[in-house]
C-alpha cells in the first residue's frame, strides 16, 4: 500500500474533524462513534482511531473551532448588556450555538466523558470576550451559563414556550 502524503493525511484529518463537529452537535457526545464517523466519511474506524485514539481527542482538536463558533454571534464590541442580549438571542435563534452549549453542559455534568475540554472551551470563550471588550465578564458569564443551562433543559423536556 503506498504511503499517503502529508497533504492527504491532513485532508483526512480535516474531513474527520468536520464530521465529528457535525455529529457532536447533531447526535451529541454519546451519539457520535467511530462507526458513525466511518460511515459518514468513508474512512475506516481503524483509520479514524489512528488519528484520534480516544473519543476525547476529538474535543481537544475541535476546541479552537468551538470557541470561535460560540464567539461569532456575540456582540463583543459594545456594552455588557449588549453582549448578554446577543448571547440570549443566539440561544433562541442559533441552533449551533445552543447545541454547542448543550454539548459543553453534557460534558461538564454527565461524568461519562472528559469534562476538561468543556471547561477549557468555556474559559477560553470568556477570556476572548473579556479581551475584546476589555472588561471583566465573570458575573455576566455566570448568569448567562445558568440561564442557558435552564433553557437547554426546558427545551429537552418539551417545556419551552
Amino acid at each position: 500500500m503506498p504511503k499517503r502524503s502529508k497533504a492527504q493525511t491532513q485532508q483526512t484529518i480535516e474531513l474527520i474533524l468536520a464530521e465529528a463537529k457535525h455529529q457532536l452537535l447533531m447526535l451529541g457526545y454519546e451519539g457520535m462513534s467511530y462507526t458513525t464517523l466511518s460511515e459518514a466519511t468513508g474512512v475506516s474506524r481503524t483509520g479514524i482511531s489512528h488519528h484520534f485514539p480516544r473519543k476525547q481527542d476529538f474535543m481537544v482538536a475541535l476546541e479552537p473551532f468551538i470557541v470561535d463558533s460560540l464567539r461569532m454571534p456575540l456582540d463583543t464590541t459594545s456594552t455588557i448588556n449588549a453582549f448578554m442580549t446577543s448571547w440570549m438571542q443566539a440561544m433562541h435563534a442559533n441552533g449551533d450555538f445552543k447545541a454547542t452549549l448543550k454539548l459543553c453542559f453534557y460534558l461538564l455534568i454527565s461524568g461519562k466523558a472528559d469534562n476538561g475540554a468543556a471547561f477549557r472551551i468555556l474559559k477560553a470563550l470568556q477570556k476572548e470576550c473579556e479581551q475584546r471588550m476589555q472588561t471583566d465578564l465573570t458575573v455576566a458569564f455566570s448568569q448567562l451559563l445558568g440561564a442557558s443551562l435552564l433553557l437547554c433543559r426546558q427545551k429537552s423536556e418539551g417545556h419551552a414556550k
